[in-house]
Order: structure tokens, then C-alpha cells, then sequence
């Protein structure tokens, strides 16, 4: 029997839920004609890449790879956040450590070493006895929920670029950029600008006037989680700021301050933030101050300074 990878689990569920977001969505998707997006999404099975829009088939790309990956930094953000901060030893009021002897500790940081070096053409075979998206308990029925709205929200950004029609802006731009050639400043301000249109038209296709605060939270959550684990999913090498797209890690608090929520979602969306953060900067070698910080917003402006600072410097991993 050939290897089916536990995330294939998920293929329909992704499906369904990105045809039936809320009914706006949907009646927007209906409009399209096939020149214009091809209802099929396309599941890449090579090598490791980002998502992506084939302007010749209208499709949506999205590799097997990057989706293993982004699921398991989303359950290992969602784990240490939700769980493994009740038990952390506070070093400030704002820094705490996890007990990395806590052998479930142990568990995410060998399901993370796993799953990154899928990026490098790493053995696909979902480790046993790890964590994955076909299991039954509370906790991965919470994280596929939010992998599930984090993917939608990746797939209507890709939508935005064919709808759109961006590539006739954008073809030229890349052409040179793959030759070699350095941008124009025009050209990377309009490069930039079509990545925020699309970011902008992924936001108002997933948020609708109808939800209610906690469907909003939940969809914010996701586009929060999608942006960071997008961050781990850069090139060994690659920097986050770039000539085509906004950094990363712009693009999440871009997000971040779309919507407001009552004090208890907030907190909870500000300390994934804060877990997300810190874990990229610990992996990249950026020293985090031990230091108190009055509100958390001062901690997540603090982190995105930081991780601003190095933004221009190749990614070690």
C-alpha cells in the first residue's frame, strides 16, 4: 500500500470550506468565469514551495510539503500557547521558559526539526508517534480548524492575483527579477502594492458583516497563524524584506490591527503572536531581551522591531 500523508485528511475540508466561507464569498466565487479562476486547486506533490496562482490554468498551487509544515508549526504554536505557558517558569512578567525536559516539549521540538527540513527535500514520512491531522484528540481537532482558516485565507490571496489580473502587471517585474536585474523603485513600490491588494482582498473574502465577534476571532486567528508560520517557510537564505513582497512579519501585524476584540481574545491573539515571534527569533539567533514590558503591546512592538532590525540579513535556516 503506497504512503498517503496524514494532511491529505484535510484536502476536502480545505476544499469545501474555501467554495463556502459565507454566502458573499461565495456568490463572488460563482461570478468568476473559467478565464478568470478555475474552481480545481492543484496539489503539488514536489519539492517544497510556496502557494501560488498558475495564470495559464487560472489554479490555485499549494504544495504538500508547505502544507505539512505550515500545519505543524500551527499545532506547535497552538500547543505551547494554549498548554505549555500554565506551566512555564516566569523569568519577568512578559518572559517565561518552557520546560524543555517536559517530554511533550520534547515532542514539539522533534515534530518542528521534522517538518522544517521538509523545506531542504527532508523524508516526507510523517514520524510515529508525532502529532499529526488525522488523529482524534481535542487538541488537533483545534489545530485542523485553524490550519483549515489559515489556508483559506493563503488560497483567496492567490485568488486576488488571478481575478485580478495581476500578472500582466507583475509578468515583466519577474521576468527581470529572475534574470538578475535589479527593480526600479517603481516597480518594487507596484510589486508591494499588488501583494497588499491581495492581502486586502483574502481579508474582506474570509470577514463577513454577518459574523459574529467569535467567528471573527477565530478567521482573524487563522490569518494571524498563517502569517507566522509563513515566516518559517522562507528560504535558508532568503531575507524577509525583499524587493516583490511586504516582510512577513509586516503582514501579520498589518493583520493583527484589522480587528479588535474583547479583553480576553485579545490577550489570547497577542500571546500566539508573542509565542510566533519569539520561536523565529530563538531559531534565527536574535537575542530577545529579558526585560518587563507594561503592556503586551509594547512586548509585540519591541519583537517586531527586532525582527525589523535583521529584516535586510539572510535567514540562517
Amino acid at each position: 500500500m503506497s504512503y498517503k500523508n496524514p494532511i491529505e485528511n484535510l484536502y476536502d475540508r480545505l476544499t469545501t470550506t474555501f467554495e463556502n466561507v459565507n454566502e458573499q464569498s461565495k456568490k463572488r466565487l460563482e461570478a468568476y468565469d473559467a478565464s478568470q479562476l478555475s474552481r480545481r486547486i492543484r496539489i503539488n506533490t514536489g519539492p517544497f514551495s510556496g502557494p501560488s496562482s498558475d495564470h495559464n490554468t487560472k489554479e490555485i498551487v499549494l504544495n504538500q510539503r508547505f502544507l505539512t509544515l505550515i500545519w505543524c508549526i500551527t499545532y506547535i504554536i497552538y500547543e505551547v500557547t494554549a498548554n505549555k505557558t500554565k506551566e512555564a517558569k516566569h523569568v519577568t512578567e512578559n518572559y517565561m521558559e518552557i520546560d524543555g525536559q517536559d517530554p511533550e516539549v520534547k515532542q514539539l521540538d522533534w515534530l518542528f526539526n521534522w517538518a522544517f527540513d521538509l523545506k531542504d527535500g527532508g523524508d516526507e514520512q510523517w514520524p510515529e508517534g508525532l502529532p499529526d491531522p488525522a488523529m482524534t484528540t481535542e487538541t488537533v481537532r483545534i489545530v485542523n480548524v485553524i490550519f483549515i482558516d489559515a489556508i483559506t485565507y493563503i488560497m483567496y490571496h492567490e485568488v486576488a492575483h488571478l481575478v485580478n489580473d495581476h500578472w500582466s502587471s507583475y509578468k515583466d517585474i519577474a521576468e527581470k527579477k529572475y534574470l538578475g536585474f535589479d527593480l526600479t523603485e517603481d516597480e518594487i513600490v507596484l510589486s508591494k502594492q499588488l501583494e497588499q491588494e491581495a492581502d486586502t482582498f483574502a481579508y474582506e473574502s474570509l470577514i463577513s458583516q454577518d459574523d459574529s465577534d467569535e467567528v471573527r476571532y477565530h478567521k482573524l486567528f487563522g490569518m494571524i497563524m498563517a502569517g507566522l508560520s509563513t515566516l518559517f517557510a522562507h528560504p535558508k537564505g532568503s531575507k524577509l524584506n525583499d524587493d516583490i513582497h511586504p516582510g512577513s512579519h509586516i503582514r501579520i501585524f498589518n493583520t493583527r490591527l484589522r480587528e479588535g476584540f474583547d479583553r480576553g481574545n485579545e490577550f489570547r491573539l497577542n500571546r500566539t503572536m508573542n509565542t510566533g515571534l519569539s520561536m523565529f527569533c530563538k531559531l534565527h539567533g536574535i537575542n530577545i531581551e529579558r526585560r518587563k514590558f507594561e503592556e503586551f503591546t509594547e512586548l509585540l512592538d519591541y519583537l517586531f522591531e527586532l525582527i525589523q532590525n535583521h529584516a535586510d540579513e539572510k535567514l540562517k535556516h
